[in-house]
């Protein structure tokens, strides 16, 4: 008996240390791979912290890098010769305003990558420098209206001008004058760093994005036609991908750089008041006024309204229900449309 009890201890004695021995493995191992992926567990030695995705708020799209401390607005020819313009592909965001002679002019709100070079970069409106108070942005333009060189002057936004700016703007021979005005985005860089523009991480509030299997619900709306005398574009919404694809007068409307369709997941209609403000027909229009809104995304309608508190806010986009417009991750045209365009879909 006395050798099956001594027998049986060394047994479970080594049965003990084998446990321990494995428990020991097993930690090391989970320790090794926290390790590994920027975690850190207790009793460990430090490691880095676990690298953050963060949310593009104007897109709803994940990066493996945080957007810009503020975003560049820039002011884009749309007339004429300006047409193919350079890598409007690459924008988080894309306003599109009437201005005088019956024609739009696009401003393009880079925010989470900044293309090489920008244009043709045009003059700016008021309401222009409007939008760009509301993302807190640095505005860039080449020219201004009278009423716009006052506002600009009197400090509202930073901005770069070329009627003003030591920043270096230049010609494509490819192009005619005035349609041809670009910059290398070095020399804006050059320009921000040079102030200090980006010292201070500008707080921008998010859209609401759907998620997962989320869809909104409208009416059918797969073909947009957006119509002023003097322009007409349309969005045709492609199931397959999930996308609005943009033509002007029904051509192809492509980014000069890729050579590929403009395209865009959201087209948000936002419908204003314009008067005309001066002898050359320049416009004026209330960014705070409120009024009708209208979603497109996913194929769908959602009807609803906007409004803004001040000029350094938000403008809110919601539904007939007071709820607040859900767009679908990506980018989105903001079709900024008054009593002079007619809209069907």
């Amino acid at each position: 008996m006395d050798i099956i009890r001594k027998t049986r201890r060394i047994v479970e004695h080594n049965l003990i240390k084998t446990v321990v021995i494995l428990a020991i493995l097993v930690a090391a191992i989970g320790a090794a791979g926290v390790a590994a992926s920027g975690g850190s567990i207790l009793g460990a030695l430090p490691a880095d912290k676990m690298k953050e995705v963060a949310e593009n708020p104007l897109t709803g799209r994940i990066a493996e890098e945080e957007p810009a401390p503020r975003p560049l607005v820039v002011s884009i020819d749309n007339v004429g010769d300006a047409i193919p313009q350079s890598w409007l592909s690459m924008a988080d965001l894309i306003y599109e305003f009437p201005v005088e002679g019956a024609q739009t002019r696009i401003q393009a709100i880079y925010y989470g990558s900044f293309p090489e070079e920008l244009g043709p970069v045009r003059s700016t409106r008021p309401y222009f420098v409007d939008l760009t108070r509301e993302y807190r942005g640095i505005f860039l333009a080449h020219g201004w209206s009278p009423q716009a060189k006052e506002y600009l002057l009197s400090g509202v936004v930073p901005y770069i001008n070329a009627m003003n700016s030591d920043c270096e703007f230049y010609r494509d021979s490819e192009k005619s004058a005035p349609h041809n005005s670009y910059i290398k985005w070095e020399e804006v860089k050059s320009k921000i760093d040079e102030e200090g523009w980006w010292e201070e991480r500008q707080d921008i509030r998010p859209f609401l994005f759907l998620s997962g299997a989320q869809r909104n619900d409208g009416d059918a709306a797969e073909e947009i036609s957006f119509r002023y005398s003097g322009s007409r574009y349309e969005f045709t919404y492609d199931r397959e991908r999930n996308l609005y694809i943009r033509t002007l007068d029904g051509e192809r409307y492509t980014d000069r750089e890729t050579g590929e369709d403009i395209t865009c997941s959201n087209v948000l209609v936002q419908t204003v008041e314009s008067r005309v403000l001066d002898g050359a027909g320049r416009l004026e229009i209330d960014m705070t006024a409120g009024g009708e809104a209208t979603l497109f995304t996913g194929g769908v309608a959602v009807k609803g309204a906007w409004s803004r508190d001040d000029l350094d806010s938000r403008t809110i986009f919601v539904d007939t229900e007071g709820n607040e417009f859900r767009l679908t991750p990506g980018s989105t045209w903001v079709e900024v449309v008054d009593q002079n365009c007619s809209i069907s879909y």
